[in-house]
């Protein structure tokens, strides 16, 4: 049977894991000389410690990123105060003086954009710059205007930093993901020198049995009748790769779960000793040596 590919470190995880359980459950008798426990540990902790890392970044990034809508927030704020300061004397509709202040296409509307917002603030500086006499107390001044856009450029620096720290650490995730999948395959290749195609030990460490059959396909075309006042006849169509079948029954409102009531070989089965007046789901599956494949369709049937 073919092996589990592993395409997420979820699932590179979650091999390692099951290796190191099988490691500990079988004990001394495998030998793992290039894989030992202690390595398997290292990898699956280095990789854990790198996806933490990862995580970590990307919350940074995001507190970062609170910070640069609070600044933006002030920013928006400062202007809307400058252009109502300003409509004061020079009309509350926009004109050419308004351009000055960084408003154009013939609108007092905010700034929405970071780079509209960044192009204003640097006029608003500029012009009350030039104009000292225009500025208002310690609010609306040139100053007030360059410390808001240091602090507008410092906010846009860390997150523009933090973006280059998460790519670091992305980098570091995916080549911890390659060293684990590498020792996942070299333990592979260890076991493989020692456990037979068919021993049940391949399972202990998560592997497949690679002696054994692929899984059969789910079983379909699934029918029930109804053939006595507690008996029913099931058949079904064959199934790719099964060796035999199980049915199952759920005897509404008494199982919890599906239970085994039969192991044909054949393509039908009779239920007999049914519960009188009940609701029973059936179900059937395909098995082989290599598992058992899907349920089929839920068929049901009631008794009399």
């Amino acid at each position: 049977m073919k092996q589990k590919q592993i395409f997420t470190i979820n699932s590179a995880l979650n091999a390692g894991k099951l290796i190191v359980a099988g490691i500990t459950e079988v004990g001394a008798g495998i030998s793992l000389p290039h894989n030992p426990l202690a390595d398997i540990n290292t990898d699956l902790v280095n990789q854990i410690m790198a996806c933490g890392n990862h995580e970590q970044a990307k919350q940074v990034k995001a507190t970062r990123r609170n910070v640069l809508v609070l600044q933006l927030e002030e920013v928006t704020n400062f202007i809307r105060g400058t252009r109502d300061v300003f409509k004061m004397t020079w009309g509350t509709e926009f004109s050419e003086l308004f351009t000055a202040l960084g408003f154009k296409n013939g609108s007092l509307a905010l700034p929405d954009s970071l780079e509209d917002m960044t192009g204003t603030l640097q006029a608003i500086k500029t012009h009350l710059a030039s104009n000292p006499t225009q500025e208002v107390g310690t609010v609306i001044t040139a100053a007030r205007a360059q410390e808001l856009l240091d602090a507008l450029f410092a906010a846009q620096a860390a997150i523009a930093s933090q973006d280059a720290e998460i790519e670091s650490m992305i980098t570091i995730r995916d080549e911890k993901f390659d060293v684990l999948k590498k020792r996942i395959s070299g333990v592979y290749q260890e076991l493989r020198m020692q456990l037979a195609p068919l021993d049940a030990r391949w399972m202990k460490f998560g592997f497949n049995m690679p002696g054994a059959d692929e899984t059969p396909e789910q079983v379909t075309g699934l029918k029930v009748t109804l053939i006595g006042p507690t008996a029913a006849a099931t058949k079904w169509e064959a199934s790719v790769r099964a060796a035999y079948y199980r049915v199952y029954i759920r005897v509404i409102g008494v199982d919890a779960d599906y239970r085994a009531i039969g192991s044909p070989a054949d393509l039908d089965f009779t239920i007999e000793n049914l519960p009188a007046n009940a609701t029973i789901d059936v179900v059937v599956t395909a098995v082989n040596n290599g598992g058992e494949g899907a349920r089929s369709e839920v068929m049901r049937v009631v008794t009399h």
